[in-house]
């Protein structure tokens, strides 16, 4: 179903169109970012120091959320193994072009390392997540810790560098959190999950009862965006380039018309739906 919703042109809520979907974003020529489903609170937190030629440099997966402190730093790591310090960058960028190809390689920064991040991970505040960090999902990144390497899966992290201090769940509720399936789960049904899954937790309700409650994706579409680097390495998403569904990348202008409605300039209301793909019979019903 579509709503009007109202909505201060420009407003950061304008990025509810795209919260309930994968997003792909591309900047410079080719550098790709990937997030989940209702995980776009990650992005403004990420820096992007340096663009590689060819690299998915980022993904993240389904219901993250992170600290407004919290930062994600991509690129920008330092040969620390030579000998020279290269500090020709911004006024004084002029050095290079005294310098042969290969002196200038040796300038430049040490290759990215990317970032992958699992489903319904939680950064919390003042943590830094740096390049080759890999957090798997349910993990939780405790308040000023700084995430180099690997996390497993299901644990609170914390230090620096962060190191697993617990799990998250005992047993019984790791079953669950494996068996709510919340990746798949319909934007339709989003709103129903904290009384459902808190019933769950207690015991109240069965897990039969919760399947029967909510509606699964059978795919799960991706809106394609290009991308700039905005003030402080940040990653601007500036318009949409194409969608992909059931695995085809397809174009279709209604789709651009919703999505446009992101960048409108004026106007105080918006055209809304959770989920336009199957508003506009685009993708499998959920079941």
């Amino acid at each position: 179903m579509l709503y009007n919703v109202n909505i201060p042109a420009m407003s950061e809520l304008n990025w509810s169109l795209l919260a309930p979907y994968d997003l792909v974003i591309t900047v410079a020529p080719k550098v790709r970012l990937e997030i989940g489903r209702f995980s776009l609170g990650l992005l403004p937190r990420i820096r992007l120091i340096a663009n590689p030629a060819d690299e998915r440099v980022f993904s993240a997966g389904a219901f993250c959320e992170i600290a407004h402190d919290a930062t994600i730093v991509i690129g920008g790591e330092h040969r620390n193994e030579s000998l020279f310090n290269y500090t020709f960058g911004g006024p004084a960028n002029v050095f290079k072009h005294f310098m042969t190809e290969q002196d200038w390689s040796l300038c430049t920064v040490a290759p990215v390392k990317p970032v992958h991040i699992g489903d319904n991970v939680v950064i919390s505040t003042g943590a830094i997540v740096v390049g080759g960090a890999q957090i798997g999902s349910g993990s939780i990144v405790g308040a000023g810790a700084v995430v180099t390497g690997q996390c497993e899966p299901l644990g609170i992290y914390a230090g620096v560098p962060a190191r697993r201090l617990r799990d998250r769940f005992d047993q019984r509720m790791a079953d669950l959190y494996t068996q709510v399936q919340l990746p798949r789960i319909s934007a339709e049904d989003v709103s129903k999950l904290p009384g459902l899954l808190a019933r769950l937790a207690s015991g109240e309700m069965p897990l039969s009862e919760y399947a029967s409650s909510v509606r699964l994706l059978q795919d799960r579409p991706k809106v394609l965006l290009e991308g700039s680097i905005g003030p402080g390495s940040t990653v601007n998403p500036v318009k949409t380039t194409g969608y992909i569904v059931a695995g085809q990348t397809i174009a279709n202008p209604e789709l651009d018309a919703y999505f446009a409605q992101i960048w409108r300039k004026q106007g105080d209301s918006v055209r809304w739906s959770p989920d336009i793909f199957a508003e506009l019979k685009l993708t499998p019903q959920t079941n």
